[in-house]
């Protein structure tokens, strides 16, 4: 029958076999792997609030999935497809205006001047509205 081996004590105060107390260890690696995934997400934050700078029209405030769906409508648009194919309409009072929806309830406004379309704004239904009824001209 082989010798039942004795716990010791280590010096943090933990009981068990070997050479270093495994239990002190682990609760190590977890604080470097806690530590370097808030690294990442801090740069991955400050990534997210540096790209607001390169974009056309202020997207600031808005939720990730319609910030991203803004720019990849713009980088179409910026690519020649037109904006019917992106579920876009031109404004009853200007024809110049288009309205482009960006979900369910986000609309971007773009201006054709000379077969170009250029963003102006992406903004809410709610806001769009005052828009939509002329009661606010469109810059």
């Amino acid at each position: 029958m082989p010798k039942r081996k004795h716990k010791k004590t280590f010096p943090c105060g933990h009981k068990g076999h070997g050479k270093d107390c495994v239990r002190c260890q682990q609760e190590v690696e977890e604080a470097a792997r806690k530590a370097q995934k808030q690294a990442e997400q801090q740069r991955q934050r400050h990534e997210w609030a540096v790209s607001f700078s390169l974009d056309v029209v202020n997207l600031r405030g808005l939720p990730t999935h319609v910030v991203q769906k803004s720019r990849h409508i713009i980088d179409e648009l910026e690519i020649g497809r037109h904006f019917g194919k992106l579920g876009g309409k031109r404004m009853i009072f200007d024809k110049s205006v288009i309205r482009i929806p960006v979900g369910l309830r986000y609309r971007m406004l773009c201006r054709e001047e000379r077969g170009r379309i250029t963003p102006l704004m992406v903004l809410s239904h709610e806001d769009y509205n005052a828009y939509a009824s002329n009661r606010r001209r469109v810059s």
